[in-house]
């Protein structure tokens, strides 16, 4: 590839970027949420086995967790809005390049002395739409390094303790006398029918 890129060439390069960052934050987005689920079951295991050491530093996890994975999802939403906000200023430089060349087409024909200023005009336009580019190109920059960060800050403010609560104890009653309490019930009643009988 030569040195100097045109400008479709960068606008390509700029968008397997930016795919890459929204792919890299989706698969971080399931990544969390099956973390999530599997601190949800070790933290009812600790319940039932009575290990309140394990149970909270389980919940700290949970917490912790679950507050990545939701500012992933504002980071991603972020992202895709920007990216929508990039392709319509895009379409807009299009239509004034459009625009500049169909007047440039009739200034030629009719030999318009007002080419000099259609030519300012659309000059002008170009600039305003590289001006947005680059302050695009600076947001998603900008979006990009917040989701490179490593520490997540606020977590407290962004999932309560009541929440992780919640979640645990509806996982707790959810499983609490469900079908395998009925097979260990079971299967230990087998064994003594059977040492009964040996008896």
């Amino acid at each position: 590839m030569g040195l100097f890129k045109s400008r479709e060439e960068r606008r390509i390069e700029r968008d397997i970027e930016v795919r890459k960052g929204v792919n890299a934050l989706r698969r971080n987005i399931r990544e969390l949420a099956k973390h999530e689920a599997s601190y949800i079951q070790k933290a009812k295991r600790a319940r039932k086995i009575g290990d309140r050491d394990q149970y909270e530093f389980l919940k700290r996890q949970l917490k912790k967790t679950a507050a990545q994975r939701r500012l992933r999802e504002r980071q991603l939403l972020s992202i895709e809005t920007a990216i929508q906000i990039k392709d319509q200023a895009e379409s807009d430089a299009d239509f004034a390049r459009s625009m500049g060349a169909v007047a440039k087409a009739v200034s030629e024909v009719y030999g318009s002395v007002d080419f000099a200023k259609t030519q300012k005009n659309f000059e002008k336009a170009m600039m305003q739409a590289e001006t947005l580019q680059q302050q695009m190109e600076i947001f998603l920059e900008m979006t990009q390094e917040h989701v490179m960060a490593g520490e997540v800050e606020g977590e407290n403010e962004i999932v309560s303790d009541a929440e992780i609560d919640r979640m645990l104890e509806e996982e707790v009653v959810h499983e609490e006398d469900g079908p395998v309490d009925r097979e260990i019930e079971k299967g230990l009643k087998d064994i003594q029918d059977e040492l009964d009988r040996d008896r």
